[in-house]
């Protein structure tokens, strides 16, 4: 089955130290291990890849936006290893509000 989105909330793991995991039944959402991709949230573009353990690291996205346990991520798969990130619940820190 091939899915355009991936949506999941954060586990509180996750959500503290920075990555998320991708289960096997939506890691060919995703590319293949060590491949980079781009992922787009608030017009910037972050350069990603997946571990060899189904994670993405994911601390340079904190750099604006601080995602909590239980915050929702929806991915929307673009084109050519091109994803952008919707992240409803989640917030810019507010010193950068």
């Amino acid at each position: 089955m091939l899915l355009d989105e991936y949506s999941r909330p954060l586990k509180k793991p996750e959500a503290r130290h920075r990555y998320w995991h991708i289960q096997k039944a939506d890691r060919d959402f995703f590319p293949e291990s060590g491949v980079v991709f781009k992922l787009m949230l608030d017009n910037k573009t972050y350069e990603l890849k997946v571990n060899h353990k189904d994670d993405i690291m994911t601390g340079q996205l904190y750099e604006k936006y601080r995602f909590l346990e239980g915050d929702r991520i929806i991915v929307t798969k673009k084109k050519n290893n091109s994803y952008v990130l919707q992240a409803p619940d989640s917030n810019p820190y507010p010193e950068l509000d």
